[in-house]
């Protein structure tokens, strides 16, 4: 029984501009990654999603085939979920407290240095408020 990572594209040429709404309109592209190939799968998404706007990575269970969202990326990041409405910063999909969601580089900065403080920890010991791609390639 293996875990399987499917790569999705998004076929709209204004992708990066739409936010992540697209989800029910993506496109299936070449390939099922299994259990640890969940790596290559969201490179190639960050690849794709370069090229053409947006992609993501959807994950089903071999237990009971349900999906999830496990990854995505939007070509000049995702318009952050943290900033105040009138801020909204643009940031990579990362892992946080609540679920993974778009936040910049500033709102993931200070998110981790309050939990870091709060439990009294470095802020590189925090396991929230990374870049999802970027942990999944340094695991």
């Amino acid at each position: 029984m293996s875990w399987r990572y499917d790569v999705y594209v998004c076929p709209d040429p204004d992708a990066p501009s739409h936010g992540h709404y697209c989800l029910d309109r993506m496109e299936k592209v070449e390939g099922t990654f299994l259990d640890y190939g969940y790596r290559d799968a969201f490179q190639l998404a960050h690849d794709r999603a370069e090229e053409n706007g947006h992609a993501a990575v959807w994950t089903t269970s071999p237990f009971n085939r349900k999906t999830a969202l496990v990854y995505q990326h939007i070509r000049g990041g995702g318009p952050c979920q943290t900033c105040p409405a009138k801020v909204r910063g643009r940031g990579p999909w990362t892992r946080h407290v609540l679920g993974d969601q778009f936040i910049c580089a500033d709102c993931a900065t200070q998110a981790r240095r309050r939990v870091a403080a709060e439990r009294i920890w470095s802020e590189d010991e925090c396991p929230w408020y990374w870049p999802v791609l970027d942990r999944a390639l340094k695991a």
